[in-house]
C-alpha cells in the first residue's frame, strides 16, 4: 500500500507540472491518496494523471 498525503501530491504535481496543474488538483484530492486503491486511481485517472505518472514524477521521494 502505498500512501500519499494530499499536500506532498501537490508538491510533487507543482514542482513537476507547474502551479496550474497543482491547483487545479487541490480541491478534488482527498487527504489522504493510496495508489494501490482502484477508487484513487480512477480519481486520479479523472484529473488527467496516472498514479503511475505521480510516483514517477515523486521518484525517490516515495
Amino acid at each position: 500500500m502505498i500512501i500519499v498525503t494530499r499536500a506532498h501530491a501537490l508538491r510533487v504535481a507543482r514542482r513537476a507540472y507547474g502551479p496550474d496543474i497543482a491547483e487545479s488538483l487541490r480541491e478534488h484530492l482527498p487527504e489522504r491518496l493510496d495508489l494501490d486503491s482502484a477508487a484513487d486511481r480512477n480519481l486520479l485517472f479523472q484529473l488527467g494523471m496516472t498514479p503511475d505518472q505521480l510516483a514517477s514524477a515523486m521518484g525517490a521521494e516515495l
